[in-house]
């Protein structure tokens, strides 16, 4: 018989989610207190992923990085920690860091299963972190993309893209990208379907 599971504290803080470990591969964010799983990332969610990092990381200086499901605590909420697809910071790092405390640019990729979440919780707080310049949401079954720009402090502008033309322009890391390019290795169920 195996060891009984362990009662985990309800709600839990940042620090004992932190503190508990997960089985090698499972994703998971603490909202509120509570754990919530993550199913794994489809394929186009990796592309994606990927494309960005690639096109970013040569064109950030020395005093920044680019990183992936790397871990933030939004600024209002307590018991939350969210674990984003891509973000850019420029904080010096630190020993056994396991959060990003400043990041200026954050991006998420949609799914069917996470959009809701993406857009209803995460941008709202994503916006709340003063160093945050700008924020993405990338769509892995379209080709539309989401671009929140901080100006005037605390106001934002927004953009959406959606054709092979379009251009992203990062003006918080200095990349303009194609939309044709960033979805290059993408298929969409619709394609899937057809073909």
């Amino acid at each position: 018989m195996g060891d009984p599971q362990r009662k985990l504290p309800d709600p839990l803080t940042v620090d004992e989610f932190l503190a508990i470990t997960w089985p090698e591969g499972a994703r998971h964010e603490l909202h509120g207190g509570h754990v919530v799983s993550m199913a794994p990332p489809m394929r186009a969610h990796h592309s994606l992923v990927t494309k960005l990092s690639h096109a970013i990381g040569p064109v950030l200086n020395d005093c920044c990085e680019v990183l992936t499901d790397a871990g933030i605590v939004p600024t209002l909420r307590r018991h939350t920690y969210y674990q984003v697809d891509l973000l850019v910071t420029c904080e010096p790092p630190e020993p056994r860091q396991r959060m990003i405390h400043a990041p200026v640019l954050l991006v998420e990729v949609l799914s069917p299963s996470t959009q809701a979440i993406d857009r209803n919780r995460k941008l709202p707080d994503y916006r709340q972190i003063a160093s945050v310049q700008e924020v993405v949401l990338v769509d892995s079954e379209a080709m539309h993309v989401e671009l929140y720009r901080r100006f005037d402090g605390t106001r934002w502008l927004s953009e959406i893209l959606r054709e092979p033309a379009d251009i992203l322009n990062l003006d918080s890391v200095g990349l303009d990208l194609s939309l044709a390019d960033l979805y290059s290795r993408v298929v969409f169920p619709a394609e899937e379907a057809a073909g």
